[in-house]
């Protein structure tokens, strides 16, 4: 197996790991860029409290930006609908981290696709994204309680 694959297949690993030790439901799909043609499945499939994330995972070793297809974009945005999902880009960058990208914030249109920035404002921390879908309740508590008290 290519080294690149290998990495590719640690990072989803390793990223599937991180969200199930957070209390969300994760699948890894191990069909992902097998050459399945007919049905797409994304990487990984994430799910906390009824949310549910379409996750694609990228590794790289720099910040290089991110080139996806239009076609693999469509794939992706075609099974988020059929699940009533999100759809981000997670990306492990060697020497910084995990990074999450929502995909129609952080996509750039280009001739073939779409290009993602690796610095670009709407590209967030793992912790930041774990504790925004996990906190979300307590928003809605606090928010619900300020209401309550004026």
């Amino acid at each position: 197996m290519p080294r690149n694959r290998r990495r590719g297949f640690q990072a989803e690993r390793e990223l599937v790991k991180k969200l199930w030790d957070h209390g969300f439901a994760v699948i890894r799909a191990p069909a992902s860029g097998s050459g399945a043609r007919r049905i797409f499945y994304p990487d990984i499939v994430a799910i906390y409290h009824g949310k549910i994330f379409v996750i694609e995972v990228k590794y790289r070793s720099s910040n290089d930006p991110i080139y996806m297809s239009k076609d693999k974009i469509d794939k992706l945005l075609d099974f988020a609908k059929r699940a009533n999902a999100r759809v981000f880009i997670a990306i492990k960058i060697r020497s910084r981290g995990w990074y999450l990208a929502p995909l129609m914030e952080a996509c750039v249109a280009t001739l073939q696709g779409c290009k993602i920035e690796i610095n670009d404002n709407s590209i967030i921390s793992l912790e930041d994204f774990i504790n925004r879908i996990t906190n979300d309740s307590l928003d809605k508590y606090i928010s619900s309680n300020a209401l309550s008290a004026g």
